[in-house]
């Protein structure tokens, strides 16, 4: 008998029954009854459906969705429940891209490797980046492997092979670049002339700089409490790694805080004339044309820069530490990474560090002594 409990909280069955004419079939199945004993009975009753003809007959098996109708009770059930609003945007939207359109007619038992290949090799044909076509095979992975975990597809779903991608570049600003900006910043109207110079010295996202709220700041401890962000349409939900943190300020920072905070037009740090949150748009344009340019390309423009969004300012803060010997763990905390593989694209940066490293060995004890730690190697550290 197996039974068990799948992440979402329902109990299933997932047993193998032989038939007596020596075939195998696989019943997976979400138990009518949702407590472990009810998961057991209803594994017995299956399959004494499946053995005995005189008895209860066996469920009729419902027939197998297509992969939009199933996309769709993904997005309604799962992905509303696990992922935040801007996720669930996000997954429509690819879902949208091409995956409907090539997928959704079939059934969930009928998506084969040729299927999922047929679909990289269309959107590689449209120019779609590798990024992007890695993301949309990541969430037809995730709804295939959903249908099997709850019992929806009864066969095991194609191996799906992601693209080879580069990792990509970030740009930030050298330590000149950053002080030609932090000049021009301070010359930008409210509240851009506090909100660029803080990104730059905390790190903080877009979206948490545009949540951010004077009951998360400290300026005696010099400290930021950093608790939510806000999504494209001003959702407030936990920052990006779903955990808080606390990022500390360097004295440039207290003293920015501190003068802008005679400007306060409400709880929060950075606000419209009224006191309301800044949309994204107002803070990042899409387009590029000179005339759509946000505060910050045309602070850029006036420091004779070249323009880049607010992330480069994330960028350029994790840059400006490593490069002024900070450690990457520090560095990880600082920035709410949720690994420190995310952090270790700064590691180039630090100055001199693996020449330090072998450095070391200069500074080793000279004398020779065995490798094993014997204890009774006369050249062993522990005898002299």
């Amino acid at each position: 008998m197996t039974i068990r409990r799948i992440p979402s909280g329902s109990w299933m069955i997932d047993i193998n029954i032989r038939k007596p004419d020596g075939s195998w079939i696989r019943v997976r199945k979400v138990s009518p009854v949702q407590t472990k004993r009810g998961a057991a009975q209803y594994e017995r009753e299956v399959r004494a459906a499946v053995l005995s003809r005189s008895g209860a007959k066996e469920e009729k098996r419902k027939p197998v969705r297509t992969f939009a109708s199933f996309a769709g009770f993904f997005i309604e059930t799962y992905a509303t429940t696990n992922n935040r609003p801007s996720t669930v945007r996000e997954k429509r939207r690819a879902l949208g891209r091409g995956l409907l359109d090539e997928l959704g007619r079939l059934r969930l038992d009928q998506i084969s490797a040729r299927h999922v290949e047929s679909f990289k090799a269309r959107r590689k044909k449209d120019g779609v980046a590798p990024k992007t076509i890695n993301e949309e095979l990541a969430i037809l992975s995730k709804i295939l492997g959903y249908a099997e975990e709850i019992g929806e597809l009864t066969t095991q779903p194609p191996k799906i092979r992601r693209l080879k991608a580069q990792k990509p570049a970030f740009d930030f600003l050298d330590f000149k670049e950053g002080n030609r900006l932090l000049q021009a910043a301070a010359r930008a109207p409210q509240p851009w002339c506090a909100m660029i110079p803080t990104a730059m010295l905390t790190g903080l996202r877009l979206g948490e700089l545009r949540a951010l709220r004077w009951d998360d700041i400290d300026l005696v401890a010099a400290r930021i409490h950093v608790r939510q962000a806000a999504d494209d349409v001003n959702v407030l939900h936990p920052p990006k790694s779903g955990q808080s943190r606390v990022v500390d300020l360097p004295r440039k920072a207290v003293e920015l805080l501190g003068a802008h905070q005679q400007h306060a037009r409400g709880e929060l740090v950075f606000s419209r004339q009224d006191g309301s949150m800044l949309q994204r748009w107002e803070c990042e344009s899409k387009t590029k044309a000179a005339k759509h340019d946000h505060a910050l390309a045309k602070a850029c423009r006036a420091a004779g820069l070249r323009r880049i969004g607010w992330h480069a300012l994330r960028h350029t803060y994790a840059s400006h530490l490593v490069m002024s010997g900070a450690g990457l763990l520090e560095v990880k905390e600082l920035l709410g990474h949720a690994s420190l593989e995310m952090t270790m694209r700064y590691a180039h940066l630090s100055p001199g560090a693996r020449r330090r490293a072998v450095e070391l060995l200069d500074g080793a004890d000279s004398r020779q002594h065995s490798g094993n730690g014997d204890p009774s190697d006369e050249f062993n550290p522990r005898n002299s």
